[in-house]
C-alpha cells in the first residue's frame, strides 16, 4: 500500500468513497480545487493501482497559532481493518506537525473514538454544530 497526495485523476474514486462513508452532497469542482490549495493537504492510500482510502488535512492559521485539522477518513469498505485508516491518519498528523501546526484534531463518531485513541488523539471539550440545511 502507498500514501501519496491526491490527483486530480483520483477525485471521481474519492469521491465514491466519500459518498459510500458520509454522503451524497460533494462537490467535483471543490475537491479539484483542494488539490492546488497550499492549505489543504488530501491523502490517498493506493493498492494495486486501486484508491482504497481517502483523509484530508487543513492548515488552519488562527490569531496566535495553526492548528491542523483532520477530516473526512474514509476507507473503501473491503480493506477496512487493514491499517489503511490509521496509516493516513498518522501521515496526516506529521504533515501537521512539519506544518508548525501546534495541534492536530478531529471530530469523529462516538464509535470510531476508540480507533483514534489507540493512535494517541485524546477527548477534548465539546463539539457543537449548525448545519446549512
Amino acid at each position: 500500500m502507498t500514501i501519496r497526495p491526491l490527483e486530480n485523476k483520483d477525485i471521481d474514486k474519492v469521491i465514491s468513497i466519500w459518498v459510500d462513508s458520509f454522503s451524497s452532497i460533494y462537490d467535483q469542482e471543490k475537491c479539484l480545487s483542494n488539490v492546488s490549495d497550499p492549505n489543504s493537504i488530501t491523502l490517498v492510500a493506493e493498492k494495486d493501482n486501486e484508491i482504497i482510502g481517502v483523509a484530508s488535512l487543513y492548515l488552519i492559521q488562527k490569531l496566535t497559532r495553526k492548528m491542523g485539522l483532520i477530516e473526512d477518513v474514509a476507507v473503501n469498505e473491503n480493506y477496512r481493518g487493514n491499517g489503511t485508516g490509521k496509516l493516513l491518519v498518522e501521515s496526516l498528523t506529521k504533515l501537521a506537525f512539519q506544518n508548525n501546526c501546534d495541534k492536530a484534531v478531529l471530530n469523529t463518531s462516538e464509535k470510531n473514538v476508540p480507533f483514534y485513541e489507540k493512535m494517541g488523539f485524546k477527548r477534548n471539550e465539546l463539539q457543537l454544530i449548525l448545519r446549512n440545511d
